[in-house]
């Protein structure tokens, strides 16, 4: 699985724990579309730190970055 499809496949659990089944493109706004709030992107992170070993005290934070599938690749791509 590459890191496109482990972030997907997270923010998929994500949403269905929410009770949120409606599929989603790599580029939908989740965070701007109210899918997903400031909580999930804290699991977000630390879901990001263990897999990828992203460490966000190396960049600003703006909750923008983790409002889809493909902002938060670009992140860790960054």
């Amino acid at each position: 699985m590459d890191k496109k499809e482990k972030i997907r496949h997270f923010l998929q659990e994500i949403l269905t724990r929410k009770g949120d089944s409606e599929s989603f493109a790599d580029d939908d706004s989740l965070l701007l579309g109210g899918r997903i709030d400031s909580l999930n992107i804290l699991e977000i992170v630390g879901f990001l730190e263990k897999e990828f070993g992203y460490d966000l005290s190396e960049q600003e934070f703006d909750p923008n970055n983790f409002d889809s599938v493909e902002t938060i690749a670009q992140l860790i791509r960054s």
